[in-house]
């Protein structure tokens, strides 16, 4: 692989990376929402939680190196943090509403499966 494929191939992983952590985010918060449009207590400061912690958490991890092998054990260690403190936000929002969400999980296996498509490609 030459250097320019290499960052070809970095560069679209580390974006599909970052793109699963929003969708997470988008689908937590429109269910919040949607909850409390439903009169559910809580729901609407819940997903308000999740959009923050998890959004940081998407940034944070947007500012990384798109080679993982070159993150540093001390931005692995915030990363994690970060990544344990969005899915408490996530975990939170589902016991107030009473039900898990996978939703999340299929659009990010759509992502999955397109980056996957394309980097025999590159």
């Amino acid at each position: 692989m030459t250097p320019q494929q290499k960052n070809a191939h970095d560069n679209l992983t580390h974006a599909a990376e970052f793109t699963r952590i929003e969708n997470t985010a988008i689908v937590y918060v429109l269910r919040g929402w949607f909850g409390s449009l439903a009169g559910i207590p809580g729901a609407l400061e819940a997903s308000d939680e999740v959009w923050a912690f998890t959004t940081l958490f998407e940034h944070f991890t947007s500012l990384l190196n798109g080679d993982p092998t070159t993150r540093t054990a001390e931005s692995l260690k915030v990363l994690q943090i970060l990544g344990d403190k969005a899915k408490a936000s996530q975990d939170k929002l589902d016991g107030i509403l009473g039900a898990s969400n996978t939703e999340d999980d299929r659009i990010n296996q759509l992502i999955d499966d397109f980056v996957n498509s394309v980097l025999p490609k590159i």
